[in-house]
């Protein structure tokens, strides 16, 4: 898995810095942002709990943050994970900053990572979203991924009790 920069003309992907912790706090510390990304509780403080997702970050080398190239801000993760399938395939996070949402840098960022793992031989792509969670639905679409499938009562939501998961994949040309 990657531990590189990429560019885009807005963006830097790259790994994560523990100077990261005050920007990622901004929206770990969000219910919405949480519960979509996996359900999870926010957290309340930049205590020793968030500390070990800090140091868990620093160790993991399919994490990209999401940093503003103008003013150096992270405002999201990608997270690349091994994806079990017939040919080589990974599964494909992302959270942003609820402040920087429907401003293109989900797209920007994801495109940019898609067209790197094809180029370093991933051939196919898999994501996943809740039901309810329509604008990370419509970016996957946009960005060329295909519904695979349902994961039917695939997690206990904390709001929505237990809901299922729409799966996507998109395959190298």
């Amino acid at each position: 898995m990657p531990q590189y920069t990429l560019q885009t003309p807005r963006l830097l992907l790259r790994p994560f810095s523990s100077a990261d912790s005050t920007d990622l706090f901004e929206f770990l510390s969000d219910r919405d942002t949480c519960y979509d990304d996996g359900g999870y509780e926010p957290f309340a403080a930049m205590d020793e709990k968030y500390q070990k997702l800090m140091d868990k970050f620093a160790e993991d080398e399919g994490r990209w943050m999401i940093v503003l190239r103008d003013r150096g801000k992270v405002i999201g993760t990608i997270h690349l994970m091994e994806a079990e399938r017939a040919v080589p395939a990974v599964e494909l996070g992302y959270v942003i900053n609820p402040h920087f949402r429907c401003q293109g840098y989900a797209t920007e960022a994801l495109h940019c990572v898609i067209e790197d793992c094809f180029a370093n031989g991933t051939q196919m792509l898999v994501a996943s979203a809740y039901p309810y969670n329509q604008p990370s639905i419509h970016l996957l679409e946009k960005l060329g991924f295909v519904q695979e499938g349902i994961t039917h009562k695939a997690m206990k939501h904390p709001i929505y009790g237990v809901i299922d998961s729409f799966n996507f994949y998109l395959e190298s040309k």
